[in-house]
């Protein structure tokens, strides 16, 4: 049953909040063949998105130090009620473990697959909107 809604912004806070309670979210950048954007799993630690990838990856080739785009969202696909939040900034890649912190390493994938390469992003950009109910 669809409701009639409408767009509410979210302060930063609350779109950090909720892109805390996913783990699935879309990354984007600008390839070599021009815009790229696939899904991904992530966690948010620490005022940062992390994203783990294959060392081969075209997002590990592509993204490092590069300006990045994520999209986290949630929406009910009967009532169309929900939010979506974007995080924008460069993409920093981290190729050893141990400089990954502790709470952000049991980040599992849902493809197989070894993924060693971490991608963090600590925005410039935070934000978000929610369709609520009127």
């Amino acid at each position: 049953m669809r409701v009639v809604a409408h767009l509410q912004e979210l302060t930063v806070e609350e779109s950090w909040e909720l892109a805390a309670t996913s783990r699935l979210s879309r990354i984007g950048w600008n390839g070599p063949t021009g815009p790229v954007v696939i899904p991904v799993n992530h966690v948010v630690y620490d005022g940062a998105v992390w994203i783990r990838t294959s060392a081969h990856s075209s997002m590990a080739e592509q993204v490092d130090e590069s300006g990045i785009a994520l999209l986290i969202d949630d929406i009910d696909p009967d009532t169309h009620l929900g939010w979506s939040v974007q995080f924008r900034g460069r993409a920093e890649i981290f190729y050893h473990e141990e400089r990954v912190p502790e709470e952000v390493r049991a980040l599992r994938t849902w493809p197989s697959g070894a993924r060693p390469l971490w991608v963090r992003l600590v925005p410039k950009d935070v934000n978000g909107r929610r369709l609520i109910a009127e």
